[in-house]
């Protein structure tokens, strides 16, 4: 039987990937207290200037920031000089820790997660943590040697962790990427039906050679597609928005700019009948879930090109294609578009998803963590 009072820190960030899976875990569990009457209190860790700050104090959670220092798999002096903002961010989290009195710590990875749950295991807190990319990231890595339990989103994850550790629960998504409908996006957005809309998206970060990629080709695009475009809370926004103003007033109606999505994000997926996207976990996962026909541009630089991995877990499915970032031109993703958008391709990647079975990972992490706290 679980407390009638549930203390939880969460801690993860330095991108949208790490932190939308907290909230969305972070509001399970409220509603999950709510129905059984038990009291909670919920506290985030993360970076003074990430961008998890933003979205964490949003949703009326309290935070607070420590220092944090990138865990590099290279040779660099900075290694040296960010070892002392990492012990810097223990002692901080330890702190933190000490006067909050958490009965577990939920962590979703990122670099600024490790002083905090390494401070978790000091003061013998109990620790689950959540891996969403196929390959772990390696925070996690480190991470997984203090944690108790070790929640995974890809099976083929196992082999990163320790075994006993291990328990593959899927991904929480948020209630908002379920939550639109066609018809609430319609009065939204006012979109021609007739047309396809397509929606592009680097996520929360932004992708600026995708950014810079389609402000050549958006303009001729919406001679014949509704467009709607997140550049991410970077420089790009406002380029962008620049760009936008020197279209007719015609073609703004059919292209909805943003710098970054929150709760639009369900009628977006809704109306959305092609997405190009970076395939960051969570973005996948998303795809997945709703079932919407996707080109994939994975992040070159990403380790072990895990977000390549990502993207073939849809693109074997059929639902979507891969466009490599050396690859990307503006004249070769405007071919790709018209050929997927203009053809039965589009309607064969749809009827391919419609096909895959998705579950949301919320119920089976909370499982673990209600677990975890009758242990205690």
């Amino acid at each position: 039987m679980v407390a009638k009072n549930m203390r939880v820190v969460f801690t993860g960030g330095g991108s949208g990937g790490h932190t939308m899976p907290a909230v969305a875990m972070i509001e399970f569990i409220k509603k999950y207290c709510s129905e059984n009457k038990i009291d909670y209190n919920f506290l985030c860790i993360g970076s003074k200037d990430g961008v998890e700050r933003d979205i964490v104090t949003k949703k009326g959670i309290d935070y607070k920031s420590v220092s944090t220092g990138k865990l590099r798999r290279y040779l660099s002096f900075k290694n040296f000089t960010d070892m002392f903002r990492i012990i810097k961010g223990f002692f901080q989290s330890l702190k933190i820790i000490s006067n909050f009195k958490p009965d577990l710590i939920f962590s979703t990875g990122g670099f600024v997660s490790v002083p905090v749950v390494i401070a978790a295991k000091r003061k013998k807190i109990s620790i689950v943590i959540h891996e969403q990319t196929i390959d772990a990231g390696l925070a996690n890595k480190i991470a997984s040697k203090f944690a108790d339990k070790v929640c995974i989103t890809f099976s083929e994850s196992k082999k990163y962790f320790p075994e006993s550790k291990v328990v593959v629960t899927g991904i929480p998504l948020r209630d908002e990427v379920f939550s639109g409908s066609i018809e609430s996006a319609r009065s939204r957005f006012g979109f021609d039906s007739e047309r396809p809309t397509v929606f592009f998206t680097g996520g929360g970060l932004g992708c600026h050679i995708l950014n810079e990629v389609s402000l050549e080709i958006i303009d001729s695009l919406l001679d014949k597609v509704n467009i709607i475009f997140q550049t991410g809370k970077n420089s790009d926004f406002d380029i962008m928005r620049d760009f936008r103003e020197t279209l007719t007033d015609d073609k703004k109606k059919k292209f909805f700019l943003y710098d970054f999505i929150g709760e639009e994000i369900g009628d977006i997926y809704s109306i959305a009948d092609l997405i190009v996207a970076r395939s960051g976990a969570g973005t996948v996962n998303e795809i997945l879930a709703r079932k919407t026909p996707a080109i994939f541009i994975p992040l070159a630089i990403a380790t072990n090109n895990e977000q390549y991995k990502n993207a073939l877990v849809v693109t074997q499915y059929g639902g979507a294609v891969i466009l490599e970032e050396k690859e990307l031109t503006a004249n070769k993703l405007n071919d790709l578009l018209n050929k997927i958008l203009f053809t039965e391709k589009l309607s064969e990647m749809k009827n391919n998803l419609s096909t895959i079975s998705f579950s949301d990972g919320r119920e089976n992490i909370l499982k673990v963590i209600l677990d975890e706290l009758q242990s205690v």
